[in-house]
């Protein structure tokens, strides 16, 4: 007789940005980097900050590693374990073809690719933000450029169309870790703050990787910071049906205007608003908007939106400019202001240690 499933998921997804809305949750990254440990030629003019980014970024240092997973775990009478082939452990993917100090801004190729063998990548679902009055759809896979300003690495988002950008991010801080030895010896925020603490977890007793298992030559992970440049709106259904382009489902058909809205009982938050809970301001596009004046309980500083287009009231989130991306570790209620990316080396020393 098999005990019940067990689902381990990985960290807050609010480092990708994700905003919770009835039905999507987006899960996310942007941008990023890994290396497989091989040396490239560095442009004399990078600052310390884009060295550490190109040293894990450039395609000939083995490209960029996000890791992310879903696992869905069920354990026999005997206490033997077996993973859900619907479960997911896998990575996004990104290179930097040349240095944008030699060869101008670049676009980044993006993909994703299974850490676990015969597990299928899942079909990501995309963010939506308002950008100049109009509801935009993220590209899946990303479509990103890079670009140095000042000291600085600055990675500008696209849509769908290939030309609306969707979010700007300016990397102020890259710091490249070195591993070896033991996975299982490896610091603690790389279990807490990444997808590996996922198959870290003991399960009655019993482990998903091959707790001998080291690190290969070369296997490292960068801490990122990053800020948001400019204003960013997210959107998403404030209500039933859940929908996954342009045309998001409002708040309201009948109810026009913001004031005569309210009160308002957000099925994302669970949250009941006020008029007097925030302030109308108008948004790029000439979009009027209430924008609460109190966060939202997400690691990433987010401001709940409403916002009236077409006779329609509308729900979103807001991330101020200057903004930093913040995650919460495993267990951990305090944001963290960093995330974690793997070069291919760790991830190929991931691969071989898994047990399932």
């Amino acid at each position: 007789m098999k005990a019940p499933k067990i689902k381990l998921q990985e960290i807050s997804t609010h480092v990708a940005l994700a905003v919770t809305f009835i039905g999507v949750l987006s899960l996310t990254a942007c941008g990023g980097g890994g290396s497989s440990g091989s040396a490239a030629t560095t442009p004399a003019n990078l600052s310390a900050v884009q060295q550490n980014y190109e040293s894990f970024t450039l395609a000939s240092n083995g490209g960029a590693h996000y890791l992310r997973g879903s696992l869905l775990i069920s354990s026999s009478s005997t206490g033997a374990l077996t993973v859900s082939p619907s479960s997911s452990l896998f990575t996004q993917d990104s290179s930097l073809p040349q240095s944008p100090a030699t060869s101008g801004p670049q676009m980044l190729t993006t993909g994703m690719s299974t850490v676990a063998s015969g597990f299928a990548v899942p079909t990501l679902t995309p963010d939506r933000y308002l950008v100049n009055g109009a509801v935009v759809t993220e590209a899946i896979p990303a479509q990103v450029q890079v670009s140095y300003v000042g000291d600085n690495v600055q990675e500008t988002d696209y849509a769908t169309d290939g030309k609306t950008v969707t979010m700007t991010l300016l990397g102020t801080n890259y710091t490249n870790v070195p591993l070896s030895g033991a996975i299982s010896a490896s610091p603690s925020e790389l279990f807490d703050d990444s997808a590996l603490g996922l198959i870290t977890n003991t399960v009655n007793g019993s482990s998903l990787y091959n707790k001998s298992a080291t690190w290969q030559a070369g296997a490292a992970y960068m801490k990122v910071t990053r800020q948001v440049v400019g204003d960013t709106v997210f959107v998403g259904d404030c209500v039933a049906p859940a929908t996954t382009g342009n045309n998001i489902t409002p708040c309201s058909t009948t109810i026009s205007t913001l004031e005569a809205f309210f009160p308002f009982t957000s099925a994302n938050d669970g949250k009941t608003y006020n008029l007097s809970d925030g302030q109308i301001v108008t948004l790029a596009g000439g979009i009027r908007a209430w924008v609460a004046n109190t966060l939202m309980n997400t690691a990433t500083p987010e401001y709940r939106v409403l916002y009236q287009n077409n006779g329609e009231i509308f729900e979103g989130a807001l991330m101020k400019d200057g903004t930093t991306l913040s995650l919460f570790p495993a267990g951990s209620t305090t944001a963290q202001n960093f995330y974690i990316f793997l070069n291919k080396a760790a991830v190929q020393s991931i691969s071989s240690a898994l047990t399932f």
